[in-house]
């Protein structure tokens, strides 16, 4: 059997090598064993069931709750030459009806499709016709009340198992505690089941957490983080929408290629800046948590959090969407008090249910100890998936030497442009007296208490004389580029067009 896994893994997919525990998984479920894997993201967890779906006899049923996470592996297979189909609720009446022909036919290899739709009658009725050979249920931890995304339509998933008993079971996901894992394998009814649990140490991604109570100033140091680090992809996970706009915004005025991506846009705009994204011509997604899950990059450079997250789990999934090349990557993550009592009050609004509040309130706490630690970054949220290390050397806590922020190298160009693109980027902040002394770098309590040490245009100015920085402020003033604005207190901005 391990030589025809190998033949099949090299003539599908072009690789000569396994990743750790995959070949033992896919022995396991080729021998029709009921198996549950958890492996950290990047991992290679689809490979666990599409290579055994290769040399089954009849089809693979993958259950899977993102219908853009279905496309991105639906268009990879196929431009694999794999025969394989989904149903989802974006498709035509006509489209359905083809590929439910295809299952009947037996055509189809690997089948795609929502929890929601799986455990319909119709549905059940469909695979009546076919032979299944495998159910694969991705996202596994959507199936426990204990896991960070639970989801009630995965508890129905266990109806499958009734109708076809002996149709063998791999669950899988990234993240799953001890408790969460338990869950999975009873409500799944899996039967002697085979357990992987890969290790969560990802070296290559550095940790870090700082507390920053004021919203303006967690966006300036984002975007002095992403100025100097501009030609490389990240991700910025904002807490709500609007705050995904406007990051992505101040980063387009320092020429940064910066998208906003939440679910009150079109699909299809969706769609399109995810394909910018995987193909670089977006470098920089401002999202809410709706992206991410299912894109296979590589070189992601850096996962930001400007907020608290929920829970560990989703920290742990989101910030894995990092490194995934294995080179070296950071996660930041910008933290207040305050952001603990919204998410907490924000629960209170989402759950009646008394049990899932107190657990999504605990798994807050659990959150915020992680962001005010004094110890090892890595260590804890290691153990909080029961896995024990020895401190890393390679978070903010353990490497007191490199917190300090990263210097960002000044913008280029001759004085008027870098005065006016300052302005642009501050506009309506600063008075012009404070303005002319920030471009100089000197140290002033307004420029010090709104956190523009650390900005981009901090000291660009420096090599200048303050009367020479301020006659091209006045200069832009005259040509009509800047005003005063205010009352009491006029304040330098860029002129209305």
């Amino acid at each position: 059997m391990t030589q025809d896994i190998q033949k099949t893994l090299e003539a599908f997919f072009h690789h000569q090598t396994f990743r750790p525990n995959q070949e033992e998984i896919i022995s396991d479920v080729v021998a029709g064993r009921d198996v549950l894997a958890v492996m950290a993201t990047g991992g290679g967890k689809s490979l666990c069931y599409q290579l055994p779906a290769m040399m089954l006899d009849g089809m693979t049923v993958v259950i899977s709750p993102l219908i853009a996470l279905m496309k991105d592996q639906v268009d990879a297979l196929l431009a694999q030459g794999v025969r394989v189909g989904t149903l989802n609720s974006m498709q035509t009446y006509d489209e359905k009806l083809r590929v439910e022909r295809e299952i009947s036919s037996g055509s189809l290899r690997i089948l795609y499709v929502s929890p929601e739709r799986a455990v319909t009658p119709a549905f059940f009725q469909v695979l009546s016709r076919c032979r299944v050979a495998l159910f694969a249920v991705d996202e596994a931890h959507c199936i426990s009340m204990w896991g960070h995304q639970f989801r009630p339509e995965y508890r129905e998933i266990k109806v499958l198992r009734e109708k076809f008993p002996n149709v063998p079971v791999i669950a899988l996901t990234a993240t799953a505690t001890e408790r969460v894992r338990e869950d999975i394998v009873r409500e799944l009814g899996m039967k002697n089941s085979r357990e992987y649990v890969g290790s969560f140490n990802r070296k290559n991604l550095r940790y870090e957490a700082y507390e920053e109570p004021t919203g303006m100033v967690r966006i300036q140091k984002i975007v002095s983080y992403v100025v100097a680090n501009p030609n490389v992809s990240g991700i910025i996970y904002c807490f709500s929408r609007a705050s995904c706009e406007e990051v992505a915004e101040r980063l387009r005025r320092h020429r940064i290629l910066a998208s906003p991506y939440h679910a009150g846009m079109p699909t299809p705009e969706r769609n399109r800046i995810q394909e910018g994204f995987l193909n670089n011509t977006i470098r920089v997604i401002c999202a809410t948590v709706a992206f991410g899950m299912g894109i296979d990059k590589p070189d992601v450079r850096y996962v930001i959090h400007a907020h608290l997250p929920k829970d560990l789990e989703s920290y742990y999934q989101e910030t894995g969407r990092a490194g995934r090349d294995g080179k070296p990557s950071d996660c930041i993550l910008y933290y207040s008090a305050g952001d603990r009592a919204k998410i907490s009050s924000m629960l209170e609004r989402e759950f009646t249910d008394v049990q899932r509040l107190r657990i999504a309130k605990g798994k807050v706490a659990d959150m915020y100890s992680y962001c005010t630690t004094s110890g090892c970054r890595r260590k804890l949220l290691l153990s909080y998936f029961g896995e024990d290390i020895s401190p890393c050397r390679n978070c903010d806590i353990c490497d007191r030497s490199n917190t300090k922020p990263k210097k960002v190298a000044a913008p280029s160009g001759d004085l008027p442009k870098i005065v006016f693109d300052a302005a642009k980027d501050l506009s309506g902040q600063m008075t012009m007296s404070s303005f002319v002394s920030f471009l100089l770098g000197l140290d002033r309590a307004h420029t010090k208490s709104s956190g523009l040490t650390s900005h981009s245009f901090y000291g660009a100015a420096k090599d200048y004389g303050r009367a020479e920085v301020m006659g091209v402020v006045q200069d832009l003033i005259a040509a009509k580029k800047l005003s005063l604005k205010g009352k009491s207190v006029m304040k330098l901005c860029v002129a209305e067009k």
